[in-house]
């Protein structure tokens, strides 16, 4: 199982603050990209604490620079710029709708790599109440003062995923308990435990700093399956990040 993509903490920050300044407007907006540019979906539907996302990554081969000028000309005005952990995101209102594309060196040290995320504020407001319900059932079921850091959903293909970053301040053996009772009750029992760092390079660079050195719990069910990542961070705090896929198909 592959937890869903998603962007870095502080970036998905970025995009659900400026989103909050959407106006009243239509359906989806589409945004173009430059000339050659290779695109894919991250996810069609997506919620982020709440706020429903639909987000495309590409690959340009012009410079972050030539993009970003690139953007700045066809994307329409007032257009909004932030830097984010090095990464630049142009953002900009579009009736009920908030664009934000972000741009960053591909990998490769040629090109760019991008996403462009495309955020629905008046969804926004009768979905937050159902995500915050969700994530507060979550939370009175781990160890009292565990701090939701973040919550991403998303749904592909049959397939509903959820994705939630905590911290607290418990042991690593009292958080690993207290999963384990939380999945069974959710139909999910634990197969098998392994060391994060046996994860592999991709896997580690969608968690959190310090879970390399943590365990990873894998969990099991009827169209189910979760794995979920506990490490101890440099402040002492503990991480816990958990990734739930359910299979809709196996309940038709």
């Amino acid at each position: 199982m592959k937890p869903p993509r998603s962007l870095p903490g502080a970036v998905l920050a970025s995009l659900m603050s400026t989103a909050a300044l959407g106006a009243p407007g239509g359906a989806w907006p589409e945004v173009a990209l430059p000339p050659g540019a290779v695109s894919y979906s991250i996810g069609e539907q997506m919620s982020v604490s709440g706020l429903p996302m639909r987000l495309r990554g590409f690959d340009a081969a012009t410079s972050p620079a030539q993009t970003a000028e690139w953007f700045r000309r066809h994307l329409p005005r007032p257009l909004m710029e932030n830097r984010v952990g090095g990464k630049l995101v142009l953002g900009r209102a579009e009736g009920n709708h908030y664009v934000t594309v972000q741009l960053d060196g591909a990998a490769s040290g040629a090109g760019t790599h991008g996403v462009v995320a495309v955020s629905d504020v008046a969804a926004a407001r009768s979905q937050q109440a159902a995500s915050r319900a969700a994530s507060e059932r979550v939370l009175a079921r781990l160890p009292a003062g565990t701090e939701l850091v973040s919550a991403l959903t998303s749904t592909d293909e049959r397939r509903n995923a959820s994705f939630l970053t905590l911290v607290n301040r418990y042991s690593e053996e009292v958080n690993r308990e207290r999963l384990r009772l939380l999945l069974r009750d959710d139909g999910m029992e634990l197969e098998r435990e392994a060391r994060a760092a046996d994860a592999g390079p991709q896997a580690l660079a969608g968690m959190p700093p310090g879970a390399a050195s943590g365990r990873m719990l894998f969990f099991k069910g009827r169209g189910k399956e979760a794995i979920a990542v506990i490490s101890r961070m440099p402040d002492r705090r503990v991480s816990i990040v958990l990734n739930t896929v359910t299979n809709m198909e196996a309940y038709q």
